[in-house]
């Protein structure tokens, strides 16, 4: 009897033990398969989102607002090189689901060499949308659209009339909620919003519009114009640093097109008289970092003043 117990005991631990193995197993197996789907549909959104991305452009000197709404909360990875003529622009995505990690691991990664995106290196949705404002950006010709998008709540303490005007034109005098508040003191804002302060200290960001400088992180980043300073206040430095040398790659091989073009026009008969500023100006966009732009501009605006006066002989 005792040996008979002892064999129905070892019968059962062993069922018991290897039920478990093959549960075990049966759950890794379904969290890969999970991870593997998540994936896939994460590579999935990532292409949509290069994708959607792609008709939120500006015409002259307009401005745009835009939302995106995802599935699932869902967070953005943007990643810039500067590496070749034009670098290249890297989006993707990890969703949030209920099962194995909180969130995916990143996507496969959707290149374009022709976007800007500002933004931070991790973008997380907010009610499952992502917030997105697209401006013109003229140096002095067009070079490109400037892309910036947010999750997070922003407060813009003491902006200039022209940014604050801004703000009103993209969210139709408060008709739609774009995720920026405007106040005149910090206390005003709400307490999870990033908070900008502009010629006066004690936000995260500052942004000092006297010397064109926008400090967050430690960091300063130099801009010209509204376009660049909204872009500086919504990208972490070092995406905001590379974006920029990638519109200056832009703007110089822009550059060298012109000033073909300004020598055909003169041999045409159309004196502009325009090649050497515009050879200048290329050599000038080869920027180390933002502290080089005020040449850059200081060109920008001599070209801009002189094409403007070429009448029929506009070279842009």
């Amino acid at each position: 009897m005792n040996k008979k117990g002892i064999e129905f005991s070892f019968s059962w631990i062993f069922a018991i033990i290897a039920g478990a193995v093959i549960l075990i197993s049966a759950l890794y197996i379904t969290t890969k398969l999970v991870g593997t789907e998540r994936k896939i549909g994460d590579t999935f959104i990532a292409s949509e989102l290069n994708t959607i991305l792609n008709p939120i452009e500006t015409n002259l000197e307009d401005s745009k607002y835009t939302t995106i709404k995802f599935l699932d909360e869902t967070r953005v990875f943007n990643e810039c090189s500067n590496q070749g003529t034009f670098g290249k622009q890297q989006i993707s995505t990890s969703s949030k689901l209920g099962i194995g990690n909180e969130w995916g691991d990143k996507s496969i990664r959707k290149s374009s060499f022709n976007k800007y995106v500002f933004s931070r290196g991790t973008e997380e949705t907010q009610n499952k949308k992502l917030r997105v404002i697209v401006r013109p950006f003229f140096i002095p010709f067009k070079v490109g659209d400037l892309t910036m998008i947010y999750g997070k709540e922003y407060c813009f303490v003491n902006p200039p009339s022209d940014i604050e005007e801004l703000v009103q034109d993209l969210s139709a005098n408060g008709v739609q909620d774009i995720g920026i508040n405007i106040t005149s003191n910090i206390p005003s804002c709400l307490a999870d919003s990033t908070k900008v302060c502009f010629d006066i200290i004690g936000c995260e960001i500052n942004v000092n519009t006297q010397s064109k400088i926008v400090s967050k992180y430690g960091k300063e980043l130099h801009y010209s114009g509204e376009s660049l300073m909204l872009s500086a206040i919504f990208a972490d430095p070092l995406i905001y640093e590379c974006q920029l040398k990638r519109l200056m790659g832009r703007a110089g091989e822009l550059g060298v097109l012109y000033s073909k073009k300004a020598n055909y026009l003169e041999g045409s008969g159309c004196s502009n008289d325009l090649q050497n500023d515009l050879n200048e100006y290329v050599l000038a966009t080869a920027i180390n970092n933002s502290g080089n732009l005020d040449r850059v501009v200081f060109m920008s605006d001599d070209l801009e003043e002189k094409n403007g006066q070429l009448a029929n002989c506009r070279i842009f």
